[in-house]
């Protein structure tokens, strides 16, 4: 059974408020949209486009000790905390990175891509904060994540989105 631990954190909140930021940005640009279903934000799904689904991610720190987001790394997620398909791995189209002034846009394939041949996941570490393309699993959870370079990311084919 699902549980809703999650909603009203301050981190679902700002997990909210950057997704109503990218839908300022479909309406801008005429795209046709709709947010997405329950059932499909468990497939990673926040907007289902006339484009394809896009999964939209807020700007993370890397330490919870870290006092702001930042734009020059990126965590990714091959596993989720049940230890499921994370978003790296699930079936939507694209992932929308937000940064201070803009959003990526990359189609979330070619980030698999690219996170499958520089991420070494079996160098597992023990602290975020050594996870650069290494594995890393959180205390009490299933996950299986990683850190990238943004400028990774800059290299493949991608969209740049004005805030």
């Amino acid at each position: 059974m699902k549980t809703f631990d999650f909603i009203d954190t301050p981190s679902w909140n700002r997990g909210q408020s950057v997704e109503t930021s990218f839908q300022d940005i479909l309406d801008r640009r005429g795209i046709e949209y709709r947010r997405s279903t329950l059932e499909e934000q468990y497939k990673h799904f926040d907007y289902v486009t006339d484009r394809g689904t896009i999964d939209v991610k807020a700007r993370k720190r890397v330490n919870r000790s870290d006092s702001s987001e930042q734009d020059e790394l990126v965590w990714l997620e091959f596993k989720n905390t049940a230890g499921d398909r994370g978003w790296l791995t699930s079936n939507v189209d694209y992932i929308a990175f937000e940064r201070q002034d803009d959003f990526v846009l990359i189609k979330r394939a070619y980030l698999y891509e690219m996170a499958s041949k520089k991420c070494n996941l079996d160098d597992k570490v023990s602290r975020g904060s050594d996870a650069l393309y290494k594995g890393y699993t959180r205390k009490g959870r299933s996950d299986l994540l990683s850190i990238v370079k943004m400028s990774d990311i800059l290299n493949l084919p991608i969209q740049v989105l004005e805030k």
